[in-house]
């Protein structure tokens, strides 16, 4: 019993707060207050001040400035960031694709005739969003291929009439276009003449095989793709960057298909294979 009146005591113990003038010491007003009234305004105080940061971080764009909501913004960064890496990544391994198959295509490697069955892409749960779109590239490629085959030997493509291109050599010419069997023109010229690219582009393929020797292939705006076969020395390597007229090779007489030293040259673009002869001259 003694422990509880000390207790209450304490809490009803009164202190008094005077304020005074500093110069003259009069009295200008005082109050009682105990302790369990002073607590009771610190916790009232305190309340206020809860609101007041509650509202201003909850309705201001002070909100901001909370750890929570710095680390909700980064985390919906990254997942952006990650989201557009995605998709780059999808764009390009569909680009790679085409890529590579135009380059077998024009290489000789798959037939032009070749189609995919409904079979070859049905639907599959597990099959991922990537693979999905590296198969319609596939299907793409493979209708172009198609349907270039059945457009008449003379068509143009529109994207070009405005745009100069330069002839790779100048020599005679000794074998023409034949979209079925020839897709591009063979030109005469002399031994370690100079190739030259035909458009600004960006070397895409180089290589050799016992058949066509030495190959360019380079990449052009507007989906145009040049092809030079049978060089005799490659100037150029695979990510460079050429612009019109700039040497890329020399003329030689490599691969089981060469009788003498000559180019031959093709033209591709998105309605496939395309005469060379409707826009470039050789000399001729």
């Amino acid at each position: 019993m003694k422990e509880k009146k000390k207790k209450k005591s304490w809490f009803k113990q009164t202190t008094r707060v005077v304020g005074m003038n500093p110069v003259t010491f009069k009295e200008n007003w005082r109050f009682n207050i105990n302790k369990l009234q002073l607590l009771s305004v610190i916790c009232l105080i305190l309340f206020v001040f809860f609101i007041l940061f509650y509202l201003l971080f909850s309705f201001t764009p002070a909100g901001i400035l909370l750890p929570e909501n710095i680390k909700n913004r980064n985390k919906e960064k990254i997942e952006n960031t990650l989201s557009q890496i995605d998709q780059l990544e999808r764009k390009v391994q569909q680009q790679d694709l085409f890529i590579r198959n135009l380059q077998n295509v024009i290489l000789g490697n798959i037939s032009v005739d070749s189609t995919y069955s409904e079979q070859d892409f049905e639907y599959n749960d597990e099959i991922s969003a990537s693979d999905t779109l590296i198969s319609e590239a596939e299907q793409q490629l493979n209708q172009q291929i198609i349907d270039s085959r059945e457009q008449p030997n003379n068509l143009k493509n529109i994207l070009l009439d405005d745009i100069f291109l330069f002839d790779p050599i100048k020599g005679t010419l000794s074998q023409k276009f034949n979209k079925k069997n020839h897709p591009g023109v063979d030109i005469i010229a002399k031994k370690d003449e100079t190739v030259k690219s035909c458009l600004e582009g960006i070397i895409v393929h180089t290589s050799y095989d016992d058949k066509d020797g030495y190959t360019i292939i380079i990449s052009h705006q507007n989906d145009l793709t040049s092809v030079y076969k049978h060089i005799g020395k490659v100037l150029t390597q695979v990510g460079e960057s050429v612009k019109t007229g700039d040497a890329i090779g020399v003329v030689g007489n490599t691969g089981e298909r060469s009788s003498g030293p000559h180019l031959h040259f093709e033209l591709w673009s998105n309605v496939g294979a395309l005469n060379p002869l409707d826009y470039l001259s050789f000399g001729r």
